[in-house]
């Protein structure tokens, strides 16, 4: 009896410790009595919180960092607009043709730093709805000749500025299962990296084949390309290569492309090559 009355004591007292936050551990012991297995569940109770505690602490430094970041990244923007507004409202007259040029100069450059803010918008409100699973992938079977198609189609006008040249080689009729959109947003996401990075009259191959686990869309391009250990890093949310230096953009294309691949059950892989770089999509 007292030997019980011992065991409760010992099992009130790790209670009490669980309940105030702190560590529980008990001697290990080969009994196989009812107390026993209390103060081993007790011990697990609080290894299960401690985790969820390390968890949410991560999470919610996970989420300091990105509203650092994202202030960060609207800073420059908001900054040119506010100074742009500033000369727009200190010219007191446009009647000359300079003054004239001087406007829309100033109001060409506010245009430019409002897209960069909308774009910005709305890839942050992507890429939250992507990692905290909100947004629903529909796959079904579609025509993936088709889909890669239309996303070249989408990108023309950039390729065209450039005088990129893209080409397309996939079995017409190629069937796979994605959503659509959600495909067609993570293929043109690597396609405008692909031209951004290539020189002027630069050459973009897209190809498709089916493999026996995986449908496999690559993009190659023989741009600026990536340096040796960058590989997995350009996937990563605001990461800009080293190469990347004086091109725009954000370092989200990319990062997006992966979670869309993702959400489907695939993955993304990035292949150096000599000129240029590989992306590679695979759907399952």
């Amino acid at each position: 009896m007292r030997q019980r009355d011992r065991e409760w004591k010992e099992i009130s007292y790790m209670l009490e410790r669980l309940l105030s936050g702190k560590e529980v551990m008990i001697q290990e012991t080969y009994e196989d009595s009812i107390e026993e297995k209390v103060k081993h569940q007790i011990v697990r109770l609080s290894e299960m919180i401690r985790g969820r505690e390390r968890q949410m602490a991560e999470e919610r430094d996970g989420i300091k960092e990105l509203i650092a970041e994202i202030a960060h990244q609207m800073r420059m923007p908001l900054a040119n607009m506010e100074s742009y507004m500033d000369l727009l409202e200190s010219s007191s007259s446009f009647d000359d043709s300079k003054a004239e040029s001087e406007r829309r100069e100033y109001l060409q450059a506010l245009r430019e730093s409002e897209g960069k803010l909308r774009f910005l918008t709305e890839s942050f409100i992507k890429m939250a709805r992507l990692e905290n699973r909100i947004i629903q992938i529909k796959p079904r079977r579609n025509d993936l000749y088709e889909t890669l198609l239309n996303c070249i189609l989408a990108v023309k006008k950039q390729a065209d500025q450039k005088n990129c040249f893209i080409s397309l080689k996939a079995e017409e009729k190629l069937q796979a299962v994605y959503d659509e959109n959600w495909l067609h947003e993570a293929v043109c996401n690597v396609l405008e990296n692909s031209i951004k990075y290539s020189g002027e009259n630069g050459e973009i191959e897209v190809e498709a084949q089916r493999g026996e686990m995986y449908t496999r869309i690559s993009v190659r391009d023989s741009g600026a390309g990536i340096e040796e250990g960058e590989e997995n890093k350009i996937f990563q949310r605001f990461y800009r290569g080293k190469g990347a230096d004086g091109q725009p953009g954000f370092g989200l294309g990319l990062y997006i492309a992966r979670e869309i691949l993702l959400l489907h059950g695939g993955f993304v892989k990035a292949k150096r090559q000599n000129p240029g770089m590989e992306i590679s999509l695979f759907l399952p």
